[in-house]
């Protein structure tokens, strides 16, 4: 669908530092009751002059950073789609200015951070319209923005890959260990990893260019050879390019990556700057990890998929989980599948709103071809 060739696959390392990959913005921000000067970054993928693509707003995972972006861009230009994915506090230049040096960031406002600079951004673009996906804890990002939009900006679909699940809740040992680990610790992953290496595996968690899942970055991805479940990044983006993309990710998302740590694995604990009844997540209130979420789907359910909506504005929801996902073992997407099936988000048994890919990991299924091109299909409808 692109009106030019698409180019590819892209060995020039200069590629990742096109405009349309960083982008920044600024905007006020307030924290502990003062308005302070914020900046977000992000990527906003190619399209052609004088020409409206649907967008896709990507709520990326744990490490998940802006150049995804430059890695899926040849996919989603094959398919006319835009794709908008914003930095989280504290990755790329995403965060508040001027904050004083011995007032921390609180771990409960980052998703509203992520929600204020994403109402800016989609206000400086004048989109009011786009289609949802999240990775892995982008979840919880997720979830606070569709709660949180204002009725004038319409979200299409949604659709949840590897959607992360607590500990509490999925019964993972060891994210249960890595959950003992104090809310206090120095928001430093190094630091974090150093006081518990078992959860040095979670960095999986990353879900975008930190992934090292499936030897993605080093051009061995185990899925194309395979004609029923191949990846895609071969046909546009040479191996030099993922390693410099995922060098500059970790370089950029250090400190966001030990906050996203923490934030995930204690989220569910009460705020510390508002109602203790709302949690670190600050999607609502609840006595457990559990309550929490079940909270805020059945609150998506009633504002998304009540009589009241207009025809064809109901939010169509699904999830596609790898069948491997060591980060959310089987108990955690039961619970999650009862629990949409039980919303009426998802149909019940539904078999097209509920896939789970044979063999593939936590982070694998961003890179299939079948399931980003599935999610694109859905995009443009």
């Amino acid at each position: 669908m692109s009106t030019e060739p698409l180019p590819g696959p892209h060995q020039d390392i200069e590629y990742l530092s096109l405009p349309r990959f960083n982008r920044s913005l600024d905007f006020d921000f307030t924290v502990n009751e003062e308005t302070y000067n914020a900046t977000v970054s992000y990527a906003l993928t190619y399209a052609p002059d004088e020409t409206t693509w649907p967008v896709l707003v990507f709520f990326n995972g744990l490490g998940g950073h802006r150049l995804i972006a430059a890695l899926i861009e040849g996919i989603v230009r094959e398919h006319g789609v835009q794709v908008l994915t914003i930095d989280k506090h504290g990755a790329g230049e995403s965060k508040v200015v001027n904050l004083p040096k011995n007032t921390p960031f609180p771990l409960e406002a980052r998703t509203r951070f992520m929600h204020t600079g994403l109402l800016a951004v989609l206000a400086r673009h004048n989109i009011t319209q786009f289609a949802v996906l999240s990775h892995s804890n982008g979840l919880y990002y997720a979830l606070y923005s569709l709660l949180n939009l204002p009725p004038s900006i319409t979200p299409l679909s949604w659709t949840l890959t590897g959607p992360f699940v607590p500990p509490s809740i999925s019964g993972s040992a060891s994210l249960r260990f890595a959950s003992m680990l104090p809310a206090a610790l120095p928001n430093s992953l190094g630091t974090i990893l150093q006081a518990a290496p078992a959860l040095g595996a979670a960095v999986n968690w990353s879900g975008g260019i930190l992934s090292t899942s499936a030897g993605l970055f080093s051009g061995a991805n185990k899925y194309d050879e395979e004609s029923d479940t191949k990846g895609f990044l071969d046909r546009h983006i040479g191996p030099s390019l993922r390693s410099e993309a995922m060098r500059r990710g970790l370089a950029e998302s250090k400190i966001s990556m030990g906050q996203e740590a923490v934030f995930s694995l204690h989220g569910g604990e009460p705020a510390a700057d508002s109602d203790s009844a709302n949690c670190i997540w600050g999607i609502g209130p609840g006595s457990t990890d559990g309550d929490i979420l079940k909270g805020a789907f059945e609150r998506i359910a009633e504002r998304y998929l009540h009589p009241s909506c207009p025809p064809g504005i109901q939010l169509s929801v699904n999830v596609v989980y790898g069948a491997a996902d060591g980060m959310v073992p089987k108990q955690g997407r039961n619970w999650l599948r009862e629990l949409l099936e039980t919303t009426g988000l998802i149909g019940e048994g539904d078999k097209r709103a509920w896939i789970e890919i044979p063999d593939a990991g936590h982070d694998d299924i961003l890179f299939l071809e079948e399931v980003v091109g599935c999610i694109l299909r859905r995009v443009i409808g």
